[in-house]
C-alpha cells in the first residue's frame, strides 16, 4: 500500500518545506502522521483505500461527501474543531488522492486525549447540543444502521445452537441472555418507527476522539457523521461519560423528554450489534475486521457485552 513522502503531502497540502520525515502517529481505520514543515506542524490522515461507507452505502467518498460538509458547517458555527487544510487539487472537499489513496491533512492540534479523572462533562454536553442542531431531518424513526443487529429469535437460536455445538466457550452465556435479546430487539424496532428527533451528528462523542489543549477540549474525527436520534445519542454518551454531560445537554437546549424509559436504549443496541458482529466472527461466517485483535479477546469482549447487554 502507498505511502508517501513528507515532501509529497507537503505539496499536494502546499505547507511549505517539509522539516523531516512524517512520524507516524497510529493506525486504525486510517494511517495517522505528525508533519513539521516551514509553515508549522500538520496531522495527516490516509484512508485505507479497501473502506467502504461506514454510514452510507458505496464508497468512502459517499460517506465523507456527507461528512466534510457538516463538519464546516460545525466548524463555522464554533465548534471546538481542528482547523482542516484544503488541498491543492481536492477530490473532494478537504480531501485528494495521491496514487491509490485518498489524504486529508489538519493543523495539528497540540493536546492529549481524555483520561478517566478528567471532566469534560459540561463541555461535551454543550457541545453536543449545538452539535444536535446543526443539521434537524425531517424523517421520523432511526436510521438503518440502529437495525443491524435486530434479527428474529430463530436467527439467534441458530447461532447459538451452532456456537454449543462447536464447543465455543460463550455458548452458555450466549443463550441464558436470548430473551433479554429478544425483548430488546422488539423495543428497539418499535422505537425505530417513531423517534422525533433524527438529526445530523458527529457520531462518535468519545474520550478518545477529545483533546485537551491549553485552551479547553477540541472534539475530534468527523469521519463517522452520520443520522441519530439527538436524545438517543445523548443518552448512550451520558451513559458512558456520565449524567453531568446529560445535565449541561439539557441545559444547553437539548430535549430528552420525549424519551421515557427509553433514554438509554442506545446503549443496549450498541451492545446488541457488539454481540452480533463477535458472534459471526467467532463462528467464522465473516472475516474478522482490523479492529479485533484475536479470538481470545473477541470472546472475552462477547461474553463482556453479554454481561452488560441491560
Amino acid at each position: 500500500m502507498y505511502t508517501p513522502t513528507a515532501g509529497v503531502i507537503a505539496a499536494a497540502f502546499e505547507l511549505g518545506e517539509p522539516v523531516g520525515d512524517l512520524v507516524f502517529v497510529r493506525r486504525g481505520d486510517t494511517d495517522t502522521w505528525r508533519l513539521e514543515t516551514s509553515s508549522g506542524r500538520y496531522f495527516v490522515k490516509g484512508y485505507w483505500p479497501t473502506t467502504g461507507g461506514q454510514f452510507t452505502p458505496g464508497r468512502l467518498l459517499d460517506q465523507l461527501a456527507v461528512a466534510m460538509p457538516f463538519e464546516e458547517r460545525a466548524l463555522a458555527a464554533g465548534v471546538d474543531l481542528a482547523q482542516p487544510v484544503s488541498p491543492r487539487e481536492p477530490e473532494l472537499g478537504w480531501v485528494t488522492r495521491i496514487h491509490d489513496r485518498l489524504f486529508r491533512v489538519y493543523r495539528w492540534v497540540e493536546g492529549r486525549t481524555v483520561r478517566p479523572d478528567d471532566d469534560v462533562t459540561e463541555w461535551l454536553g454543550q457541545t453536543m447540543a449545538l452539535v444536535h442542531q446543526l443539521h434537524p431531518l425531517e424523517e421520523a424513526g432511526l436510521p438503518d444502521w440502529w437495525r443491524t443487529a435486530l434479527r428474529p429469535r430463530s436467527d439467534w437460536q441458530e447461532w447459538f445452537t451452532e456456537a454449543r455445538r462447536r464447543g465455543e466457550p460463550w455458548s452458555d452465556a450466549a443463550w441464558e441472555r436470548l430473551p433479554r435479546i429478544v425483548e430488546l430487539t422488539a423495543r428497539i424496532e418499535q422505537l425505530c418507527e417513531v423517534a422525533p428527533d433524527r438529526v445530523l451528528t458527529h457520531g462518535d462523542f468519545k474520550s478518545h476522539n477529545i483533546l485537551l489543549t491549553a485552551t479547553g477540549p477540541v472534539l475530534i474525527d468527523w469521519d463517522s457523521v452520520r443520522a441519530d436520534s439527538a436524545a438517543l445519542e445523548a443518552g448512550r454518551i451520558a451513559q458512558m461519560l456520565g449524567r453531568k454531560t446529560l445535565d449541561a445537554y439539557v441545559a444547553a437546549g437539548g430535549d430528552i423528554t420525549w424519551t421515557g424509559d427509553d433514554l438509554y436504549l442506545g446503549v443496549a443496541r450498541a451492545n446488541l450489534h457488539r454481540i452480533y458482529d463477535r458472534v459471526h466472527v467467532l463462528l467464522d461466517h465473516i472475516p474478522a475486521p482490523r479492529w479485533m485483535t484475536n479470538r481470545e479477546t473477541t470472546t472475552h469482549e462477547l461474553l463482556d457485552a453479554l454481561a452488560h447487554l441491560g
